[in-house]
């Protein structure tokens, strides 16, 4: 289950956290406020890719911040529990 995701300059999100409780959750937010880029983020630290990065429609520079200001680096961090570990 995952539990937390951390973002640092990972596309609208300078410094993002999100914790996950058991059962449902559900990212809620106006057009543009960045809940894809939660899932991308979450698909991208299991999985090494998610869908636009991996249907070439975005690059992995692309991921990375530029506004306000174009930042070097992304970071995400995803924590979860399996088997109670």
């Amino acid at each position: 289950m995952i539990k937390r995701v951390e973002l640092e300059n990972w596309k609208s999100h300078g410094n993002s956290e999100f914790e996950f409780g058991k059962g449902t959750n559900v990212l809620v937010g106006s057009l543009g406020s960045g809940k894809s880029g939660v899932m991308d983020a979450i698909c991208y630290s299991l999985f090494g890719t998610f869908p636009a990065l991996n249907n070439k429609r975005v690059t992995i520079d692309e991921v990375i911040m530029a506004k306000p200001n174009k930042m070097e680096t992304a970071k995400v961090k995803t924590h979860f529990q399996y088997n109670n570990k």
